[in-house]
């Protein structure tokens, strides 16, 4: 803890010699729902991180051979649920007959904007998981048009959903046909000269880029474009702390409940959004 507070107070040195105005407050994204407290986008999941406090989040949809969209990251369920499957080539009804390992059960995307339309003023970031997918796929099959609609018509007035991906096809699509709606750009790499140039070219306001490999200069290089930025991972308590100094606007982390728990007692002085 000591070591953690003496940490605290060089990044408050360190951001005071900076040209830009710090803003002491940043978003707390609970990723996947918060998946290291719980089964990752779940509805358990989602409950406990909000009745912890937490109002920002991030899931992964795909899309059921019926046409479905189910919340879910990896290409197959043998991770969750020891089930050697892909989402995309099993229907609605074979998935709820599966129980993934902690003894809970897929969450399906209506469900979810259902609970979420209980909490307005939410911050919500909708992963499409289609880097696998054709172009046919992405836009004959309706992927993206069921995404798009479905949150929507379920998004309350005062809450912000934004559509994001490694892809940028369907971030193109939903600009295209959905111009009211807010997307981001995700990439494994840090913020830098052409990750801004990919996510300023599809039209994105956001962006979300690895901690590790994003500086200052370039932070501040991306807001001066107009950007909003996402820094991950978040799977310590310092990350917070570095993800705010770096001047993130989000962070994302697996621990959202304790990283709101942890800022409360060591950072009075930041923001929780």
């Amino acid at each position: 803890m000591k070591i953690l507070k003496l940490f605290a107070v060089a990044v408050l040195a360190l951001v005071s010699t900076t040209a830009f105005a710090q803003k002491n407050e940043i978003t707390l994204l609970a990723h996947r729902g918060g998946c290291g407290e719980g089964m990752e986008n779940t509805l358990g999941t989602f409950e406990k991180s909000l009745a912890a406090g937490i109002r920002a989040f991030e899931i992964d949809v795909r899309v059921t051979k019926d046409g479905k969209i189910v919340l879910q990251h990896d290409n197959t369920l043998k991770r969750t649920a020891g089930v050697d499957k892909c989402v995309e080539d099993m229907t609605e009804k074979e998935l709820r007959a599966i129980t993934l390992k902690d003894g809970s059960k897929l969450c399906f995307f209506d469900e979810l904007l259902k609970l979420l339309k209980n909490y307005p003023g939410l911050f919500l970031e909708i992963e499409m998981k289609s880097s696998k997918y054709s172009d046919e796929f992405l836009y004959s099959s309706g992927y993206s048009d069921k995404v798009a609609k479905l949150a929507l018509k379920m998004k309350p007035a005062e809450s912000t959903y934004v559509f994001t991906s490694f892809d940028t096809r369907p971030l193109r699509y939903i600009k295209e046909h959905y111009p009211e709606s807010e997307t981001g750009y995700i990439t494994g790499e840090g913020v830098n000269h052409e990750t801004i140039a990919i996510a300023l070219a599809i039209g994105a306001k956001r962006m979300a880029a690895h901690i590790n490999r994003t500086s200052r200069a370039d932070m501040d290089r991306a807001h001066r474009k107009g950007l909003l930025v996402n820094l991950w991972p978040g799977k310590s308590d310092d990350s917070l702390l570095r993800a705010w100094a770096l001047g993130a606007d989000i962070h994302c982390t697996d621990y959202p409940s304790h990283m709101l728990d942890y800022a409360k007692k060591n950072c009075p002085w930041l923001t929780i959004k």
